[in-house]
């Protein structure tokens, strides 16, 4: 049994990167995501939740909001 899940981000900063991810305990990955942003020059982090199970451990994520890593959204 696989136990982590292939993930493609879905617009946004991140648009097109693939990650890997554990799966919780139901079998389904973390959501919302928070993704470190790649770049260099864009720092923060941007959030993407769970859209679509594409099957065998696959899943889209959309692009939901970005915040500053150093000043986090109360919530």
């Amino acid at each position: 049994m696989n136990l982590h899940a292939r993930i493609e981000l879905y617009g946004g900063p991140e648009d097109g990167r693939e990650i890997t991810l554990p799966l919780s305990g139901e079998g389904e990955p973390l959501s919302p995501l928070p993704v470190p942003r790649a770049s260099e020059e864009n720092e923060g982090v941007a959030w993407y939740e769970r859209d679509q199970h594409m099957g065998r451990g696959f899943w889209v994520y959309k692009y939901a909001d970005s915040q500053s890593a150093e000043h986090p959204q109360a919530g």
